[in-house]
């Protein structure tokens, strides 16, 4: 999955402050119970990523954590492995929805639209229980969705295009108000033989479901949280910038 985006993922999304999403993560983690518990045991706390795409945040975590980067996709976690000389993070792919690790956790965290990408009630009920599941008592669950401006963007349809060095994307994005679903189209040329001008292009189909606030809150609430915090990018301590932007943020708390 996402053969050919995972190449290109780190450049297509370099407008991220992965430095910044991990001081705000750690910040949040150190007020915790869970935290305070594995401090006074002499333990470092661990923590989760889910939908950790090719790894840049967890490996600003890993500074703090002993990480877990977790992914449906085995070609993103190739990127993400590789950029891992150290070896400080435990690399799983599975499904978050359906995600089975092997002990609780400190902290949960599922950044940069990664719930956006689970596309049933279902799969986000899923993944919220098995989040709570494994969170430690007083642990966090820290996630963001995309506000419903942010995809009206894409209600008529929108083409983009990056040239990079070496490597030229091309993508179209549509959002279906009624679905709530948006699909993008991504082709990406890589150059492999600049003498001949070869290049390898790769097509992916990436989806994406609206989440309305409350809905989101809702399902929490079903899936066992009860303390619940959540705004808008750049409000009330939550990332802001181009970062935040167009983003809520949740902060769930599992109680002892």
């Amino acid at each position: 999955m996402y053969e050919g985006l995972a190449l290109f993922y780190n450049l297509l999304t370099d407008d991220i402050d992965y430095r910044s999403l991990g001081s705000f993560v750690t910040k949040q983690v150190a007020a915790s119970g869970a935290w305070k518990d594995y401090i006074d045991r002499g333990e470092k706390p661990i923590l989760l990523d889910a939908g950790t795409g090719t790894g840049s945040l967890v490996r600003e975590l890993s500074r703090d954590f002993d990480c877990i980067g977790l992914d449906i996709s085995e070609e993103m976690l190739d990127v993400a492995r590789n950029s891992d000389a150290d070896g400080k993070v435990l690399w799983i792919c599975q499904d978050m929805s359906k995600m089975d690790l092997y002990g609780s956790v400190t902290a949960a965290v599922s950044l940069t639209d990664s719930v956006n990408h689970l596309l049933t009630e279902k799969k986000l009920y899923g993944f919220f229980e098995r989040a709570h599941n494994f969170l430690d008592p007083g642990g966090l669950l820290i996630f963001d969705i995309l506000t419903e401006e942010r995809f009206k963007m894409l209600e008529g349809g929108n083409d983009f295009f990056a040239d990079l060095e070496g490597i030229s994307c091309f993508w179209t994005g549509k959002f279906n108000k009624k679905s709530g679903m948006c699909t993008y189209n991504i082709s990406c040329f890589r150059l492999t033989d600049p003498d001949a001008e070869m290049y390898v292009r790769t097509d992916d189909i990436v989806r994406e479901k609206y989440w309305s606030r409350e809905t989101v809150a809702r399902v929490l609430r079903e899936a066992g949280f009860s303390r619940i915090r959540s705004a808008e990018g750049g409000r009330r301590g939550m990332p802001g910038g181009k970062t935040g932007k167009g983003r809520i943020y949740f902060i769930c708390e599992k109680e002892y």
